[in-house]
């Protein structure tokens, strides 16, 4: 039975494990051979994604470790999640708030999937897509 505290990675360590990192290479080791816990948040994995571009596949071997866990973003912790990132949003120094890459990336896939329409105030992410925007 697992006993220590779960590793939880982010976007970071995610990079670095790609990479080929010797701690996280060992960790990884460990959580496959059921004597750690990793935990990843998928919000981490689609950071680390627009870095890597990695293969799915590569990602499938990563993600198919024993004792690796991913966390989905269910709506009532993307509310606790918003509350944590306000501060760091209203002093960020280049992107306003309410366009963030992620957030962006999220609708432009669902309108190209769903064929819908994107509601906002911020338009300007959504230039160059073949999407419909509503500025509102």
């Amino acid at each position: 039975m697992i006993q220590v505290r779960p590793h939880i990675l982010d976007a970071s360590a995610l990079v670095e494990l790609f990479s080929g990192h010797p701690r996280l290479m060992r960790l990884l080791d460990d959580a496959d051979a059921g004597d750690r816990f990793v935990i990843v948040p998928t919000l981490a994995i689609a950071e680390a994604q627009a870095v890597l571009n990695a293969r799915q596949s590569h990602w499938d071997r990563i993600l198919g470790v024993r004792s690796l866990l991913t966390i989905d973003l269910s709506p009532h912790v993307a509310v606790e999640i918003g509350r944590l990132a306000a501060p760091r949003l209203a002093r960020h120094p280049v992107r306003p708030p309410l366009a963030g890459p992620l957030m962006t990336a999220q609708v432009l896939h669902e309108a190209q999937m769903l064929n819908g329409v994107i509601v906002t105030r911020v338009p300007e992410p959504y230039d160059g897509h073949d999407v419909a925007v509503q500025t509102i």
